[in-house]
This record gives structure tokens, sequence and C-alpha cells, in this order.
């Protein structure tokens, strides 16, 4: 799978389409540095009721890895734009992912409306499971997409924290 870079100016033509990313799987190493990373193992110190499978993935580590996923598959072209998290819409956590299941990200550009000098884009965001009729998760995500200025202009050390 190939990252596909948009420039600001083609980004109003996304509307509609959808970009598939790389297939991927989590093992528990990862669920383990999620849980440090973000202080669960600290406000959960005791180990999860038996009846809790160990195997599921936790919903706030699938949203977590959004962002990076996202990317690898479809990126703002840094030269000509920087983008920013606008918000979560709405997340749904449909059926359950388990590690070692291999995990397909897509993407569906729902819509794309002007905002002052960028773009508002709204992202359909999936995580199926291979093969399965239901997805594990669908995000519906905004960002917000401006364009780059000359070098030297207002928004280059902002740019550079938001990449």
């Amino acid at each position: 799978m190939t990252q596909r870079v948009v420039a600001f100016a083609d980004i109003p033509s996304l509307v509609g389409e959808t970009v598939v990313g790389e297939t991927f799987s989590l093992t528990r190493e990862d669920q383990l540095a999620f849980e440090k990373a973000t202080w669960v193992d600290r406000a959960y110190p005791d180990p999860d009721p038996p009846e809790f499978p160990e195997d599921v993935v936790e919903g706030f580590f699938l949203l977590s890895l959004l962002d990076a996923l996202t990317r690898m598959a479809l990126l703002f072209d840094p030269e000509t734009c920087w983008a920013l998290n606008y918000g979560l819409d709405r997340v749904r956590f449909v059926s359950e992912l388990s590690m070692g299941d291999r995990i397909v990200p897509s993407f569906e550009i729902l819509s794309v409306r002007e905002k002052n000098e960028g773009y508002l884009v709204l992202k359909r965001c999936t995580l199926s499971k291979e093969g399965a009729s239901r997805p594990g998760m669908v995000a519906d995500w905004l960002a917000y997409i401006s364009p780059r200025k000359q070098a030297g202009g207002a928004d280059s050390e902002i740019a550079d924290e938001s990449q």
C-alpha cells in the first residue's frame, strides 16, 4: 500500500473518495505500551476481572491509532498545507477487534467545506477485521487544513508543531 499525497489545491476533489490503508495487526506488547503511555496501568493497577477477554483491543487504543493510520494512507502535502485535528463528531465501537486480527483501515472523505483560508475536511475512519461483515470501529473525524504560507510566514512555527 502506498501513501497518497494530496496538495492543498486538490483537497476539494477528494469528496466521495475512500482510501484504504495498510492492513495491520496489534500485539499484547502494543496494548501494554499504550496502557503505559496513557496511564491506564496506573489508573487500573489491579488486573481486569477474569471475565474480560485479555485479547480484546481497547476502544481508546484503536482511536489513538487514527492519526498515524490516516497519515500513512492519505497525507496532506506538507509543502502546500498543514493539518490540525478539529475534533470527532461521532465514534462507535461496533464489534470486537482482538489482538492478532488483521485490521483494515479505510478513510472516506465525506465533505470538504471552506473555512477561513483553508478547508474543514470530514473523514469517516473505519477499522475492520479483515473479511468481517461489520466494522470494529467507525469514527467521523474533522481536520482543518490550512495553506502553507511562504517561508518565514506566521504559520511556520505552528505548522512544524502540528505535523
